[in-house]
């Protein structure tokens, strides 16, 4: 088995764990192999030469060195386990120890479990579109082992296309299944101030007119329908604050002052 297949079946088995950094990291791996050889190596051809080789070069570059190497090292212990190489070339792989400041750790563990406040139709949106990119998999399998059976690897266009395609499918649905993990159907009522999932009337200080905009994520903004993101300019200056509140909004053409004159969930 090539690399490239081998690859192909890691991602296909632990999709819901990479995110779309790891994909493009093994891609990265997976074209730097097979550019020492001139065409795709066997998994077997695989030497720890190679992979230190590589690693030793990602680690000069500086950088973000370890969330660079340990996908790499992860897919290598994964070849050893299932029997796709003889020696666990993960060994090989040196990645400096990273030093951890300004409580680093501490923020990842806590927005692991930090809940997303999204409306019904928010969360409805993100499970259909799951669906259709899991349903899409079957097609970019085969898409890729199509591809692969054009052997000069060294300018196959289609084979990257289609691996690079089920990277970004892959991350897609990882996200996508971490947001409606994390997905917190809002329950608010009026007073509360204003949030996801509010419609809100704003009185134009300066000009005198009424809008009603709704409050959604950032999916689900759409503001020819008058859904603004909570995120936006208009949305962050008015979130949390309740009826009556006056806020101040920097536009392109310059500041608009609004009042709060309606919140309703």
């Amino acid at each position: 088995m090539d690399i490239g297949n081998a690859l192909t079946r890691y991602l296909s088995e632990r999709a819901h764990k990479l995110d779309s950094y790891a994909h493009q990291e093994l891609h990265r791996f997976a074209r730097a192999m097979r550019d020492q050889s001139g065409s795709e190596r066997s998994v077997d051809q695989l030497r720890a030469p190679h992979v230190a080789g590589y690693a030793e070069r990602e680690v000069a570059n500086g950088g973000d060195v370890h969330a660079r190497l340990r996908p790499v090292k992860e897919f290598l212990t994964y070849l050893s386990k299932k029997g796709l190489h003889t020696e666990n070339l993960s060994t090989h792989v040196k990645i400096p120890r990273p030093s951890i400041r300004g409580g680093t750790a501490v923020a990842s563990t806590r927005l692991a479990f930090q809940t997303m406040e999204m409306t019904e139709s928010g969360l409805e949106a993100r499970k259909k579109e799951l669906a259709e990119l899991k349903g899409q998999r079957p097609e970019i399998v085969e898409a890729i082992r199509i591809a692969a059976a054009d052997k000069d690897f060294r300018e196959n266009a289609p084979l990257d296309a289609a691996r690079e395609e089920q990277g970004k499918i892959e991350a897609r649905i990882r996200d996508l299944e971490e947001e409606i993990r994390r997905a917190e159907i809002i329950d608010r009522r009026v007073g509360s101030g204003v949030g996801v999932g509010a419609a809100v009337t704003l009185h134009d200080l300066d000009s005198g007119k009424d809008v009603t905009y709704t409050i959604v994520d950032t999916m689900e903004a759409d503001p020819i329908s008058f859904k603004i993101s909570v995120s936006s300019p208009v949305g962050a200056a008015i979130a949390g604050r309740g009826e009556g509140a006056q806020v101040s909004v920097q536009t392109p053409k310059g500041a608009r002052r609004y009042k709060i004159s309606k919140v309703k969930f």
